[in-house]
């Protein structure tokens, strides 16, 4: 059996109870397969990236196997890259969705979409304006996350951890990469040098014991954009991330990859 996330947000959970750690969080239309059941809890692989965890039924819609196959022909469904509000049809109140929801069979027209049987109806465009231009379109991909607090596990504008913020931007970009920064790191091609770097390229950051615990996009004019205590913009150099508001190192750089082509 497989299912499909149809709340704003679901926390994926470490064990199967609500005081246990939140590993990572699936946003609205993402899927994923069933693993087991315990009491009012799934142990599911997410479709995406395949991380386990365990989602609260109360957060999500079980669907078989005719049903998912229907939801993953190409051309579906889309992804919004911006906040926005909907409503399911025959509900009163609209929910507030997220950039990375997806959107099945989406009718630019009557600004509806689809969740397996519901309906909705969209308020404002759940899509920016898209651009030619790869560093522009990203820098708008990355516009409603800025200032987003750091929240372990996150992946909204709400609260979003450092990989979480690479995994939801580029999966907007079109690309697909792991859910935490030690797998993102085996991805892409390795930049040796920082006048060599392109926006979209992402730095890597390692601890004293040589693991990598931390990452970033690249912007232009050797800036980074990454989620620590909030995602912000810093200084980048060879030596690491330089904090412009506490003028101070506070990461020190590994290694840079390339994703984006």
């Amino acid at each position: 059996m497989f299912g499909i996330i149809n709340q704003s947000l679901a926390p994926l959970r470490a064990e199967p109870f609500e005081r246990s750690e939140m590993i990572s969080q699936l946003i609205f239309g993402e899927t994923f397969s069933i693993v087991e059941k315990h009491r009012e809890w799934l142990r599911v692989n997410v479709s995406y990236d395949n991380y386990e965890g365990w989602i609260d039924t109360k957060l999500c819609e079980v669907i078989d196997e005719e049903q998912m196959n229907l939801l993953t022909i190409d051309g579906a469904s889309r992804l919004a890259t911006c906040l926005f509000s909907t409503t399911k049809q025959g509900c009163e109140h609209p929910i507030k969705l997220c950039p990375g929801a997806v959107l099945y069979s989406f009718d630019k027209t009557m600004g509806t979409h689809s969740l397996v049987n519901e309906i909705y109806k969209t308020h404002s465009t759940p899509f920016a304006k898209e651009d030619d231009n790869q560093a522009d379109t990203l820098l708008e991909v990355l516009r409603p996350f800025m200032n987003a607090p750091y929240l372990w596990g996150g992946r909204s504008p709400y609260g979003i951890d450092c990989s979480g913020l690479v995994q939801v931007a580029y999966k907007i970009m079109g690309y697909k990469i792991p859910r935490d920064a030690s797998q993102q790191v085996l991805n892409g091609e390795t930049i040796d040098f920082l006048n060599l770097t392109k926006p979209g390229d992402l730095a890597f950051f390692d601890d004293e014991e040589g693991n990598i615990v931390h990452v970033g996009i690249i912007l232009h004019n050797n800036k980074i954009v990454h989620s620590s205590g909030h995602v912000k913009v810093d200084l980048l150099d060879q030596q690491g991330v330089y904090s412009t508001s506490q003028k101070k190192y506070t990461h020190k750089l590994r290694v840079i990859k390339r994703v984006l082509q």
